[in-house]
């Protein structure tokens, strides 16, 4: 093992963990190639999560590449065990599973309708505590 590679064995980065987007522009398709299959409107967002958080803003500037500076994102939790990643982001969809936006073929979107991003980011408070069992 090279110093490097010791390093980031002993020093694991944590550029992993749970987002929250909100899209503020004037409405687009979610996927341009599959028109009409939904479209995102003003202030929808979504939680997703990322094991590379820093790529995550770029990813969506490209996804929302005709217009710019449309995407609103905060980082909400590095977290670095995948398995707490997978699992939280599961509670917030289930949370909010009656917001979520519903696509041409009824199935329900990641992205949500417009929810202020106070009553977002309580939810995933408490959300997130539960899940550690931290109790304040």
């Amino acid at each position: 093992m090279n110093k490097k590679e010791r390093y980031e064995y002993l020093h694991p980065s944590f550029d992993r963990g749970i987002y929250l987007v909100i899209y503020t522009g004037k409405g687009q398709e979610d996927k341009p190639k599959n028109p009409g299959l939904l479209k995102i409107p003003t202030g929808a967002c979504k939680f997703g999560q990322s094991l590379h958080l820093k790529d995550v803003k770029e990813r969506y500037r490209l996804h929302f590449k005709e217009e710019k500076n449309v995407i609103e994102m905060h980082i909400l939790a590095e977290i670095q065990n995948r398995d707490d990643i997978d699992k939280i982001e599961k509670k917030l969809h289930r949370h909010f599973h009656d917001r979520r936006l519903i696509n041409r073929n009824k199935r329900p979107s990641e992205w949500m309708e417009s929810i202020d991003s106070r009553e977002l980011k309580k939810a995933f408070k408490k959300i997130f505590l539960e899940h550690f069992h931290v109790s304040v």
